[in-house]
């Protein structure tokens, strides 16, 4: 499945590359060095494909092992977040109109607050997997 969407990426990649290239390079270059741009191009591109990929594969793999953790705060808390930040949108944008209720109001300062700790929290385990796998 994985080499599918690798060879559709690449397709796709080399397709917005030639485009590109055809619209925004010089006319004044030749067709050898157009398409030597294009191949740096993709080249680029699809190095960035395999970053994101191996990136998402570590999120991926830390909400696993947090899944299989024996202590409930820690496979919660993300949803817990997420439960609370779209109830909230959900009352003050849905529901306080139609029954006129009264809107949660959360300070900038605590939305910004949990903002920080989630991206933190999400940064470090990031940035602990990469160690792990540097030293591997």
């Amino acid at each position: 499945m994985t080499s599918i969407i690798g060879d559709l990426i690449q397709a796709t990649v080399g397709k917005v590359v030639g485009k590109l290239a055809d619209k925004y390079l010089p006319a004044s270059l030749s067709e050898k060095e157009k398409e030597e741009f294009r191949l740096e191009a993709e080249k680029l591109a699809l190095e960035e494909y395999k970053i994101a990929a191996s990136v998402n594969s570590g999120i991926n793999q830390t909400m696993r092992e947090e899944a299989k953790s024996e202590h409930w705060i820690q496979w919660s808390w993300r949803p817990l977040i997420g439960y609370t930040f779209a109830l909230t949108i959900i009352n003050n944008y849905v529901l306080m109109p139609y029954f006129k209720l009264q809107p949660i109001i959360i300070p900038d300062g605590i939305w910004s607050a949990m903002l920080v700790v989630l991206g933190v929290a999400a940064g470090t385990r990031g940035l602990e997997k990469w160690q792990r796998e540097k030293a591997e």
